[in-house]
């Protein structure tokens, strides 16, 4: 984070080096010193610092109090006033400049830091209400700061007019009166009165703080939560004059802190609890059954059916705000007592309070189900959806919340299979899926290390030439009792535990490894004869060239050494960047667009190739190929497979096609079974294809072997 600029204006240099020296050590920039008023109007135009500290005294023409006035006509920036003392007129001069704050000399870097932070902080706010001027005005009235003064016997001998409106006593009224009377603290849980710091201060000899939770009894009687700080102040000999007393009105910051909470534990789009929030509900009630084992509950997740279909045909924001109205209709058909939230996309959890009959649980979810199939009248769309429950009864021991929101999944799965608007209850069976589940999970965790994972590799081909242009890696577990598992059968699984990276990373190793031995065998170009890869009879090239192709989880997209580990693969395995291709999906760039962005030109850099995989399956595919550094595009195979019987796939694909080609963006084929298939593509120009034509996915050893012949 870059360091915040505080411009320093004192006229003594010790005080102003023992300033510096101190803001330095807190984190801030310090960049000159400055000791009169005309020298720090020149240097603030300049420097544009985010913070001036200016002392109200300087013994020149132009003392800080005109300075800063100077300054903060010209440029919006907080001006903090450091003083080792303030009379009655000067505090009234510098109140004109509309002043951040007063710092006392000599200084301490607690309060030095507080004043300063506050500064910024009421500086970033008040830009911010510019915008916002008619509804903020209040907000912005509301948090300038109060000054009072007092001589040595502790009686007020000044207030500003913040400090007035805050209290309901005038300045005039005031001065002469003791603080304990004007100044009325009190703890806002306890009712206690506490101590004035004003008159704390002069006790001590020190700076005083007012505790949290701490509220100013107005003259009206009203209450102000406030916070406060009060020191001595000096003269030039060290002789104590009085105190001043800061009092900033914290209604906006505890308001801010309370909204800050209930973001964090609240969804932004429904207002429903998040996740967090109901996990805390549900541990709650986890712990309340542990005490009191006659206590039972029931965990329901709904997952709207078709919900997916209405996004993507009508877009977000129609989307959105239908999960803004499926929000009231589940709380309409719960107590009080219950909770609702909702886990993200389309997905809501249920806590029903105090329940242990099924049949309750059951006629819950009906209720909602019925609900929720009542259409939707949004943007003028009539809108129709359903909902999959799953039920969890508390009667099932578990060790832990989240696994009961994964065996609400579970059942809600099933839900769905038996049919769109139904709900299941969590039961033996599905308990038993459930630990087979998370066996796997743990064996899958494990599988690297225990050299369970296998390449076979799919050739691609040039259309034209037949020639083998590359090898797309592909993984397949060998799962031990269980044979040879192919990726939709776990890759799912490996990134909701969080190993796809390792997964990605273990292949492109072993598969920048396998090039390079295939390249040292100079064994030509290669070609496709009966479904296996075999050199070319009319090649004279001394090594292949074809490249490998290895796909890329968005999940690497959120790890800040990607670019470092890929580099590394190919340094220690060294394969030359040219010879891979990284396949990556639009998820890549719908979960984080700008990032993923800056990390595949960082890629790029390594001479790696970059294919969109799946094209034409996603929402916004078109967008992407003109905003990221894409060389090569595979149309996906469901616009192949028909394309020859189907005249709106085959216009589909010319389009494609023209529109990568006139990007300057190679294409292949994904998914090619039939003769004819090829014959168009080769028509329409496609550069390449892969399917089941050429060859399956082969393994290293059968590939070598062929080769070998």
């Amino acid at each position: 984070m870059k360091k915040k600029v505080v411009l320093v204006v004192e006229d003594e240099v010790v005080i102003a080096m023992d300033l510096q020296a101190t803001l330095i050590d807190l984190g801030y920039e310090v960049p000159a010193i400055i000791t009169s008023g005309a020298a720090a109007i020149e240097t603030a135009l300049e420097l544009r610092p985010d913070l001036v500290l200016m002392d109200i005294h300087l013994s020149d023409a132009v003392d800080g109090i005109a300075a800063a006035a100077q300054i903060t006509g010209a440029l919006d920036i907080p001006v903090i006033y450091l003083t080792a003392y303030a009379d009655e007129d000067t505090l009234n001069r510098a109140s004109l400049t509309t002043p951040f704050g007063y710092i006392l000399k000599p200084f301490e870097a607690r309060e030095l830091r507080a004043n300063i932070e506050i500064a910024l902080f009421k500086h970033g706010l008040e830009r911010e209400l510019k915008n916002h001027r008619q509804w903020l005005l209040a907000v912005l009235n509301s948090i300038g700061e109060g000054v009072a003064a007092s001589d040595t016997e502790g009686l007020i001998k000044f207030m500003n007019p913040v400090a007035e409106a805050m209290t309901g006593w005038s300045e005039t009224e005031a001065i002469g009166r003791s603080p304990t009377e004007v100044f009325q603290f009190i703890d806002a849980v306890t009712r206690t009165v506490i101590e004035n710091p004003l008159l704390r201060s002069l006790q001590v000899d020190s700076t005083v703080y007012l505790p949290e939770n701490v509220l100013l009894l107005t003259r009206s009687g009203c209450e102000t939560p406030v916070a406060d700080s009060a020191a001595p102040i000096y003269n030039d000999r060290g002789t104590t004059e009085g105190a001043v007393m800061v009092l900033r009105d914290s209604t906006i910051q505890r308001r801010m802190e309370a909204q800050l909470e209930h973001n964090a534990l609240h969804d932004t789009l429904t207002q429903l609890p998040n996740r967090a929030l109901f996990l805390d509900r549900l541990q709650q009630a986890v712990d309340r059954q542990v005490r009191s084992p006659e206590f039972g509950f029931v965990v329901m997740l709904v997952d709207l059916d078709r919900f997916k279909s209405i996004n993507d045909t009508l877009g977000h924001l129609v989307g959105d705000q239908l999960l803004i109205e499926v929000a009231p209709r589940l709380k309409s058909n719960l107590r009080t007592a219950d909770t609702v939230a909702r886990l993200g996309g389309d997905e809501f959890a249920i806590l029903l309070d105090d329940v242990t009959d099924v049949t309750d649980a059951c006629y819950s979810a009906e209720r909602i189900i019925n609900e929720l199939k009542k259409p939707f009248t949004i943007n003028n769309h009539e809108l129709f959806i359903s909902a999959s429950i799953g039920i969890v009864l508390s009667s099932i021991p578990y060790e832990n919340t989240v696994d009961l929101l994964r065996d609400a999944d579970i059942a809600m799965y099933r839900a769905k299979e038996q049919g769109q608007g139904s709900y299941r209850v969590f039961n033996a069976d599905m308990h038993h899926q459930a630990q087979v589940l998370m066996r796997r999970e743990q064996a899958l965790a494990q599988a690297i290390a225990q050299d369970q994972l296998r390449i076979h590799y799919q050739p691609i081909i040039a259309l034209d030439t037949q020639v083998v242009t590359s090898l797309e890696a592909l993984v397949r577990w060998q799962k031990p009792g269980e044979g040879l598992l192919y990726p939709d059968q776990f890759i799912p699984l490996a990134e909701d535990i969080g190993v796809i990276t390792n997964v990605d990373q273990w292949v492109l190793r072993q598969a920048c490894q396998q090039l390079q031995i295939w390249q040292q065998m100079g064994m030509g170009a290669w070609t496709i004869a009966e479904g296996r890869i075999v050199r070319h009879s009319q090649s004279t090239e001394p090594a292949p060239t074809m490249a490998i192709n290895v796909n890329l989880s968005s999940n690497h997209f959120a790890k800040k050494n990607l670019v470092d580990t890929f580099a590394g693969i190919l340094r220690d395995t060294g394969l030359e960047g040219h010879y891979l291709k990284l396949e990556i999906t639009e998820s890549v760039f719908i979960e984080n667009a700008k990032e993923a962005a800056a990390m595949l030109a960082e890629l790029k850099q390594l001479n790696v190739q970059i294919c969109l995989d799946d094209f034409g399956t996603g929402y916004s595919s078109l967008s992407y190929l003109h905003q990221f550094p894409i060389d090569i595009v595979k149309i996906d195979r469901s616009f192949i497979q028909g394309i020859d019987t189907d005249s709106e796939k085959l216009e589909i694909v010319r389009a494609i096609l023209n529109l990568c080609h006139t990007l300057g963006m190679a294409v292949t084929a994904e998914g090619i079974e039939t003769s004819q298939q090829r014959d168009i593509l080769l028509d329409l120009g496609c550069e390449y294809g892969q399917g089941y034509l050429f060859a399956r996915a082969i393994d290293s050893a059968t590939i070598t072997q062929d080769l070998k012949r």
